[in-house]
């Protein structure tokens, strides 16, 4: 009978172990599973995947470009993420403009792209810095440099007329700008200046006035300008303004093009008139003869020739009294100053 009951008794506590076994399943989870929905919920993840940079707004002073920040989303929605961008000059080291962004929520497991835009001065180079926060913590970074903002061009000085280019064809070396000589006096030369300008845009062109100068490749000085205005450059057209430039002759000179719209130069060009003795190039500056500025105050030029014949006459007189060894006013009359006094003192002391 004890018997019995001592097995009924065991009977029952393996029973009830097993039920409690059963009852737990589930509530303790093996640490190799996999994460329940809840967990999952509440780890969502964001990571910076691309950053793009592009020009905006363009002025004289200032440009504006725009960031796009790509952010990778994964898990549960993931909130308060913030995107800030900074600007630093890096050859100053100066923060130039600062922006933050807050982001909406992210959620459907997807890409996001964060727009800002950020100003710098138009001129030197930039880093700018990515950060990305999540809770008021930095949980990704990344920097980006950008050269060249000097050469972004601002909106009031955009246009599609340019300066024609020839190509790599057989008329490759011929320049935009060209030259003839229309007539000439004893001194004086009349140019003919024309050019090339050529719509490569879409739209029509107006409002455009060009001119042209002739610079004394030696001094720099503007010996004459002259300006044509342009009528409107229809899409894919080229036009040819010339004017007329009155300079003195024996100078080489750089012929400078100059396109403007509304008080605003919007293209440049260069080229060379040769009528000197001299060789110029776009490459090179001519070093020989020199400039006299009187042909382009007005001096006469008699003056200076009479001024030149002088002082050749002063050379040469300078020549005839000098010796031998260079040395200048001592030679013969030299000599016999010293041979008089010579003998005035052996008179006095005898």
């Amino acid at each position: 009978m004890n018997r019995e009951y001592v097995l009924a008794i065991a009977a029952l506590v393996v029973v009830v172990g097993a039920l409690s076994t059963l009852a737990l399943t589930g509530a303790v989870s093996s640490p190799d599973e996999p994460e329940t929905d809840a967990a999952v919920e509440s780890g969502g993840e964001v990571s910076l995947t691309e950053i793009t940079i592009s020009a905006d707004e363009i002025t004289g002073g200032t440009a504006s470009l725009a960031v796009d920040t790509h952010l990778e989303h994964r898990g549960a929605p993931v909130e308060n993420v913030t995107v800030v961008h900074r600007v630093t000059d890096t050859k100053t080291g100066l923060v130039e403009d600062t922006t933050e962004r807050p982001v909406e929520t992210l959620e459907d497991e997807s890409e996001r792209v964060v727009s800002s835009t950020v100003a710098v001065p138009r001129e030197s180079s930039y880093e700018i810095e990515t950060f990305v926060y999540r809770d008021g913590s930095r949980i990704e970074s990344a920097r980006q440099t950008i050269d060249g903002v000097d050469a972004l061009t601002p909106a009031y000085a955009d246009t599609d007329v340019e300066f024609h280019r020839f190509g790599s064809g057989p008329l490759a070396d011929v320049p935009a700008i060209e030259y003839s000589v229309a007539s000439t006096t004893d001194d004086r030369a009349t140019l003919d200046v024309s050019t090339y300008l050529t719509n490569t845009g879409d739209e029509p062109e107006s409002g455009l006035e060009l001119e042209v100068k002739a610079r004394q490749s030696e001094s720099n000085i503007v010996a004459d300008t002259a300006t044509a205005d342009l009528s409107t450059l229809e899409p894919g057209t080229t036009a040819s303004p010339s004017v007329d430039l009155e300079v003195p002759q024996e100078y080489d000179y750089y012929l400078d093009a100059v396109l403007w719209r509304d008080g605003t130069i919007v293209a440049t060009d260069r080229a060379v008139a040769n009528l000197g003795p001299g060789a110029l190039s776009l490459e090179e500056t001519s070093d020989e003869g020199g400039l006299e500025v009187g042909d382009f105050s007005g001096a006469d030029g008699a003056d200076r020739e009479s001024a030149a014949d002088d002082g050749a006459r002063t050379d040469d007189g300078a020549d005839e009294d000098s010796s031998e060894d260079g040395t200048p006013g001592f030679g013969v009359a030299a000599a016999a100053v010293a041979l008089l006094a010579t003998i005035a003192l052996a008179r006095r002391n005898t």
